[in-house]
């Protein structure tokens, strides 16, 4: 026995350990609990809560300690909200004593780093101009439409070659810019006219087939029929009419 007891103690974290379900539970030697959790089994009445920092620090044996709050705040921003003016629009917003007017109309003036410019100022009136941003806006949409307007017409006009360049209208912005409304208002002929011909180009064919059906309708009086405009018939050759066959995915109707 006086063996045992002379032998060094195996200190714990050399042990071997087992699951963690199967390991005990050991409590510090030294641990004391607290007086308020402590009440005697025939006491059915609960202690009571202290209220306050102070009382816990009084109600605690040993050094005072005080919780380590969850971030930092300073002395003039507590934890807690101002509740002073519950039903006002500015409750639990502003620390201190209430603004005046004079305060209000001093912090509209004043400029705050990383905030928006104050009354007064060029930057705060530029930015709440409704007449320049108006400005603006219609000045870009302008310049992409004029731009998209002159990028068609340079490539779609037969009188490249005519446009005068971008040198001579510094040169001679008078002359050039005489020149260049000369070259569209060619421009402007050759388009009229390729739309004036292909207008009467469909009017020839509409022409043509006006006479067609007249032409039609004039051998079916001969022969003694009466002619019918359905796109869905047809006269062969033989002169019989027959209904006109449609394909569907390759199948006859």
């Amino acid at each position: 026995m006086a063996s045992l007891s002379l032998s060094p103690s195996i200190p714990r974290f050399l042990l071997p350990r087992g699951p963690i379900f199967l390991r005990p539970t050991f409590q510090p030697r030294n641990a004391r609990l607290s007086p308020l959790i402590l009440r005697a089994a025939s006491n059915n009445a609960r202690p009571s809560r202290p209220s306050s920092l102070r009382e816990q620090l009084q109600n605690t044996k040993g050094p005072a300690v005080i919780p380590q709050p969850d971030k930092y705040r300073p002395p003039s921003h507590g934890k807690r909200m101002p509740e002073r003016d519950k039903w006002s629009e500015t409750a639990s917003r502003t620390y201190g004593p209430k603004l005046t007017a004079e305060d209000k109309e001093r912090m509209k003036k004043k400029k705050y780093p990383n905030m928006m410019s104050p009354e007064g100022t060029f930057m705060h009136w530029f930015l709440h101009n409704k007449f320049i941003h108006i400005w603006i806006t219609m000045g870009t949409l302008m310049s992409l439409a004029i731009a998209a307007w002159y990028i068609d017409y340079v490539n779609k006009t037969p009188y490249y070659d005519l446009i005068p360049a971008k040198k001579e209208f510094i040169r001679e912005p008078m002359a050039t810019t005489r020149r260049f409304i000369e070259v569209y208002q060619m421009h402007v002929a050759h388009t009229s006219q390729l739309a004036y011909d292909k207008r009467m180009k469909k009017t020839e064919d509409a022409e043509k087939r006006r006479q067609y059906r007249l032409a039609r309708m004039a051998e079916a009086a001969e022969r003694g029929e009466d002619y019918n405009d359905d796109p869905r018939y047809y006269i062969g050759e033989d002169g019989i009419r027959r209904r006109r066959v449609k394909r569907w995915l390759g199948i006859w109707e």
